[in-house]
């Protein structure tokens, strides 16, 4: 009996032990919560289900740059049109439907074409500074093989560049019309242009109604024809409608007006009065009559006008003036006829060429048309395309091919015969070679979960210059092609389907005096993932 009360006895004590340091707060307050419930939900960090893994089939790579030596145009504004309206046929490399761009610091952005997409896509490109042009995209281009990317170069020409001059009037206007004549004359070497808007012209916006501006200005722009940098401000598409026969450019001008609101001046009451000069190799004889085709900066489309510029007696200098009424203010292009080259335009390389490809660009007095070559032999221009593209049978363009860092492999110097084949002897004295970056992808929540970035578009530029496309060698990694020694390089990589780390779709890394050894290039980016809550035992 003694024995059984002692066991009771200790049992109490052991359990009043036990309540007090478990779960009593008559002591040091301290709780001990109880263990888990083993069906609790935990927080995973995973990758978005939306990453993309996988590189695309094609994509357009476009450079928007300072045509004169390649520097890249940060802040430049590209707006897409097709048949005048905003596109609706691009997306970015995301697949958010896109219709204009402002370039970033790389000087490059990329699109796909909508699946399904067909026909041409205007680009209508302007920046600070430049004159403001128009490029047309072939949503058809095929990729050459090995290769997903469509470069484009959209290159601007400075305002201040030879062979280009402004000039500007002021004046005053009551009701919308003037009182007074309002002349600008923009003149210097071969360009010349002057523009006459009479008095008592009622002034009047896109829509034909009367501005609400009391102080107007008149923007005149000329170009000297014979300059072939000059004439590269030419809009693409002239020759879009064209079938046998093509439009040669013998003189050009642009012409804005505007009221101090920033109402563009578009249209008028009565015609005002243009002359533009012509080159004295132009082949006119005065009293000739020529065709004008004007551009809608604002759509995007060339127009044929309805009426003709007259040629007059040649000047002291030897140039023409060629005269012409117009109700309406625009880009307007002095020309004439010319029969179409039936061959098109293809170019052979000899020599050995850089695996990251040439930039061509083919320049005249009738233009500037830009294309890209990784292969010996090139359809610039095939013979279904040359009315399109405005090239007679008796074609010359001066032919420059470079790399995306500015350096020049053949420069033809002067006009040479374009119609069918030509030859480009190609070298360059710049050493490069191929390096690898590769992306350390992983989650901002946990550096500990990786990401496979294999399906990102990386683009890769020498520090200023146009960029190009690297390409995926999978694992997240990827080649850049051509690398200069000693240079500094800009890589960016966009990431599709996930955004990285603070908002946006892309990271920028900057690599100093790279060398071609085996340090290995890499860059690591923190990607927004999910935080993903699992049940379990």
């Amino acid at each position: 009996m003694i024995s059984n009360k002692k066991s009771l006895l200790a049992l109490s004590v052991a359990s009043a032990l036990a309540l007090s340091g478990c779960f009593s707060d008559d002591d040091n307050n301290v709780v001990i919560p109880p263990p888990p419930d083993p069906t609790d939900p935990v927080t995973v960090i995973q990758p978005p289900e939306d990453l993309v893994t996988e590189q695309p089939a094609k994509v357009f790579s476009v450079n928007v740059v300072n045509k004169a030596n390649s520097d890249v145009l940060e802040g430049a504004v590209v707006k897409f049109l097709v048949n005048g309206q905003p596109a609706t046929v691009i997306t970015d490399v995301n697949g958010t439907e896109i219709s204009s761009v402002t370039v970033d610091d790389t000087g490059n952005f990329n699109f796909f074409s909508k699946e399904g997409a067909s026909g041409s896509v205007t680009a209508v490109v302007s920046q600070s500074g430049y004159v403001s042009k128009s490029f047309i995209i072939d949503l058809s281009t095929e990729v050459e093989e090995g290769f997903i990317d469509i470069p484009l170069e959209f290159g601007l020409v400075a305002a201040n560049t030879a062979g280009l001059k402004s000039a500007q009037q002021t004046a005053t206007v009551a009701s919308a019309t003037t009182s007074a004549a309002v002349t600008a004359n923009a003149s210097e070497a071969g360009a010349s242009s002057t523009v006459t808007v009479p008095a008592n012209t009622v002034l009047r916006d896109a829509d034909d109604e009367p501005v609400t501006g009391t102080e107007i200005t008149l923007d005149v722009l000329a170009a000297d024809a014979s300059n072939t940098d000059a004439t590269a401000i030419i809009p693409e598409g002239l020759n879009a409608n064209s079938t046998t026969q093509v439009k040669t450019t013998l003189g050009v001008t642009n012409i804005t007006m505007s009221d101090e609101n920033g109402t563009k001046i578009k249209n008028f009451s009565s015609p005002i009065n243009v002359s533009v000069n012509l080159p004295a190799d132009s082949g006119v004889t005065a009293g000739d009559t020529l065709s004008i085709s004007s551009h809608n900066e604002d759509t995007g489309t060339w127009s044929s006008e309805t009426n003709m510029a007259t040629v007059g007696a040649a000047n002291t200098d030897g140039s023409f003036p060629a005269s012409f009424e117009t109700d309406h203010l625009t880009f307007f292009s002095i020309g004439k006829n010319a029969p179409l080259c039936t061959a098109g335009i293809t170019l052979r390389l000899v020599g050995n060429i850089p695996a990251r490809g040439l930039a061509i660009e083919l320049s005249s007095t009738d233009g500037t048309i830009g294309s890209y070559t990784r292969k010996e032999v090139k359809a610039i221009i095939p013979a279904s395309s040359a009315a399109r593209y405005g090239i007679s049978s008796n074609a010359t363009a001066k032919v420059r091919l470079y790399d995306y860092s500015g350096n020049v492999w053949y420069n033809s110097q002067t006009e040479v015969p374009v119609c069918g084949e030509v030859t480009a002897n190609i070298e360059s004295t710049v050493e490069t070679f191929d390096k690898n970056v590769t992306l350390n992808g992983v989650c901002a929540q946990d550096a500990t979960v990786s990401a496979d970035l294999s399906g990102s578009i990386v683009t890769y530029a020498k520090n200023g210059k146009a960029a190009g496309l690297a390409q995926a060698q999978g694992d997240s990694t990827f080649k850049l092609s051509g690398i200069e020694a000693g240079a500094s390089y800009k890589v960016r990589a966009t990431i599709r389907g996930a955004k990285v780390d603070g908002g946006g779709q892309s990271q920028t890394f900057t690599f100093e005096n790279v060398q071609n050894d085996n340090n290995a290039l890499t860059g690591t980016v923190n990607i927004e993932c999910n935080e993903v809550p699992v049940t379990g035992s």
